[in-house]
């Protein structure tokens, strides 16, 4: 029987299947029921930068009295926001402490705000390593690509500067040049982890009663195409580890993955439409496609089909996809 440990940032993982920041994640309650399920490490719930700063104000409204008071505001204002960022920080504290499996600290954000000042913290309290989850919506029509792709690497260089546990960057696939931007932060700013993609909640439109709505939260398996593609694109070109996330709810999905090229996977949604039982159901058929293979470990296998380690690359190019099947040329 072969082994299913791995290697994710230099974190030792116990099998490649990682618990995404949800809110399953966001209490010792779910953190220790994904360990109990088998799960190789787990992403905490992440601090959203929007939350910080919304509900530091909401704290403080109404004390009409500190509106005159400048200082006094802003030493109430900033007080707020320590507040709910040392309450974060006790999760993972806590979480450390509770599990055994690596424990990923988790903030989503655009801006370097208060949260910046305390990254330090988050290692001081004893998470294993740091994601960094990051969405600039490009729908500026005065910002250009590389204005955007700038505001990125600020903020992750900043970042960076004030932590030595690894960090792993979380992004969407809302970029141009994906290849070149992924090796800016590969070899540029040595970027320890890098997590594709980050799957976005999506507005919808309610046509009879003329409203939004919140689109569909789950994905589906068919989602995972895209994640797949750019892995086996560019897992023989970083350094840094991939970790393949979004439709990911299967153990052959999972397989799938690590043939392109990834170190890890990060699921959520099969958690929350099958529970915790996935998990265990995903090890068994990876284990027992790796004995019926001779496999004896993963990395025996693990990017074997990814872009440079195959006779014909350009199939997982898109367009070279469409020519290689129909023979269009």
């Amino acid at each position: 029987m072969g082994t299913l440990s791995t290697s994710y940032m230099g974190l030792k993982l116990d099998n490649p299947i990682i618990v995404g920041s949800s809110r399953l994640t966001s209490q010792l309650d779910g953190i220790r029921k994904s360990e109990d399920a088998g799960a190789g490490a787990v992403v905490l719930k992440s601090l959203f930068e929007e939350q910080v700063e919304h509900d530091a104000t909401a704290m403080i409204e109404g004390y009409d009295e500190f509106a005159d008071h400048a200082d006094a505001f802003a030493f109430f204002a900033n007080s707020s926001k320590d507040y709910y960022i040392d309450t974060y920080l006790e999760l993972v504290e806590q979480a450390r402490k509770a599990v055994g499996i690596p424990v990923i600290a988790s903030v989503n954000c655009i801006h370097p705000g208060s949260w910046l000042e305390y990254a330090d913290r988050f290692q001081k309290v004893g998470a294993d390593a740091l994601e960094l989850n990051m969405f600039i919506m490009p729908s500026q029509v005065a910002e250009g690509s590389h204005e955007i792709e700038q505001r990125y690497i600020d903020l992750i260089r900043r970042l960076k500067s004030r932590i030595s546990i690894p960090l792993a960057v979380k992004i969407g696939y809302h970029f141009s040049g994906m290849a070149n931007f992924l090796s800016q932060l590969d070899k540029d700013l040595q970027v320890a982890g890098m997590v594709l993609f980050n799957r976005y909640y999506k507005t919808d439109i309610n046509i009879e009663a003329m409203e939004l709505k919140a689109g569909k939260i789950i994905s589906v398996e068919e989602e995972s195409s895209l994640p797949l593609q750019w892995t086996a694109l560019m897992s023989g070109k970083l350094d840094a580890d991939i970790c393949a996330s979004t439709g990911i709810h299967s153990g052959d999905t999972l397989i799938k993955m690590l043939l392109a090229g990834a170190a890890s996977v990060q699921i959520c949604s099969a958690l929350l439409t099958s529970g915790f039982s996935v998990i265990g159901q995903m090890k068994q058929r990876l284990s027992d496609w790796m004995d019926a293979k001779e496999f004896g470990t993963i990395d025996d296998f693990r990017g074997s089909l990814a872009r440079d380690r195959i006779e014909a690359p350009e199939i997982w190019e898109r367009s070279q996809y469409v020519k290689a099947i129909c023979g269009i040329s």
